[in-house]
């Protein structure tokens, strides 16, 4: 039996659960979906955690981008590095 993604992470044995099912709930609505159809997953996700007054952390961010891209052409992978770096440089 392979091994799931989310037990690949070390980040995740202590992470509060509210934010590991967040995570797990938006990778699974990212299946077979391109990251322009991302925003409205990303915003949702995003009010959840907001709701019960959480966020994800740097860290936390960065592995789940991980896991949103994995399945990703490089080309694609790309794009979003382009669009992280975009909203980088805005903040």
């Amino acid at each position: 039996m392979s091994q799931s993604i989310f037990e690949q992470y070390d980040i995740f044995k202590t992470m509060n659960p509210i934010k590991i099912q967040v995570m797990k709930e938006l990778a699974e609505n990212m299946k077979g979906k391109q990251m322009k159809d991302a925003a409205p997953l990303l915003i949702a996700a995003s009010n959840k955690l907001k709701s019960n007054n959480l966020s994800f952390t740097p860290e936390e961010a960065s592995v789940l981008m991980e896991i949103l891209t994995k399945d990703m052409s490089p080309q694609e992978k790309a794009k979003v590095e382009m669009m992280k770096n975009i909203v980088r440089k805005r903040q």
